[in-house]
């Protein structure tokens, strides 16, 4: 038996439990990490095994760091729920709802993001302005250790002094509101929301572990059954093997695992 199906045969045992829901990241799970982000897309058989899952569990959400709407454009299946800015928003039946604790920080984001614009002209630095949050990537740069370092040295101070919060990704900078909203919180709620007794989650990043840690909390001190399932790679950050209860190779160990779940409950 290969890895994704092992996954898949232990996914299927979790989701049993009904209502089950099913919660995977964007990029480097079910699209490939390119430069720029812009130009990624989901992988046809991911959007496909995505679909099948929606007709069969009670709940299929994306928990992305993309803005709610570019993650719905992104992956463009029907009836699944659109989870964006690590939490901050969420896109369902057409309507974006955003955190009203995040939009009282947009005017400070703004000023961040209009002084990174000017202040970062080192070239294959990009900001990307989400409204309620902000990325500054360096992915494109020519020596991305160096660029990781002059960003992290423009970008702190002008965050702290907007009273904004800093996290790193995979050659990215977040910056975000001071609120405790994340993955793991927009993954708590919508169980609670939707009376989830079972759930899969699947994340690559950092900011996933924020998911994992949740839902692995509420499996311990709540009865939720659960499954965690990292995607590594070889620019996956430790932590996610160590913390995710198991793993699958890739996109496509991503791609196989959901297919299989698919098969198995359809």
């Amino acid at each position: 038996m290969t890895q994704a199906m092992e996954v898949a045969e232990r996914a299927a045992a979790v989701l049993a439990h009904r209502p089950a829901g099913l919660l995977t990241d964007i990029d480097g799970t079910i699209s490939r990490v390119t430069a720029p982000a812009e130009a990624a897309t989901v992988e046809p058989a991911a959007r496909a095994a995505l679909a099948r899952l929606a007709t069969v569990l009670d709940v299929v959400a994306v928990v992305s760091g993309r803005s709610a709407a570019d993650a719905r454009r992104l992956v463009d299946v029907p009836r699944l729920v659109y989870i964006g800015n690590h939490g901050l928003e969420r896109w369902h039946d057409g309507q974006v709802t955003a955190s009203p604790e995040a939009t009282r920080f947009r005017d400070r984001m703004a000023r961040v993001a209009a002084q990174m614009q000017a202040t970062l002209t080192l070239p294959g630095v990009r900001v990307e302005d989400k409204d309620l949050t902000l990325s500054i990537h360096y992915r494109e740069t020519a020596d991305p250790a160096s660029a990781e370092e002059a960003v992290r040295a423009a970008l702190l101070p002008v965050s702290e002094a907007e009273g904004l919060v800093v996290r790193p990704g995979r050659m990215v900078f977040e910056v975000r509101p001071p609120i405790t909203m994340n993955k793991g919180t927009a993954a708590r709620d919508l169980i609670r929301e939707r009376g989830l007794r079972s759930v899969v989650f699947v994340g690559d990043d950092v900011t996933d572990l924020d998911a994992m840690t949740e839902i692995q909390r509420l499996s311990a001190e709540q009865g939720l059954r659960a499954l965690t399932v990292g995607v590594v790679g070889p620019e996956t950050p430790p932590a996610i093997a160590e913390q995710a209860d198991m793993t699958v190779d890739g996109v496509d160990g991503v791609i196989a695992f959901l297919t299989a779940l698919a098969d198995r409950l359809g």
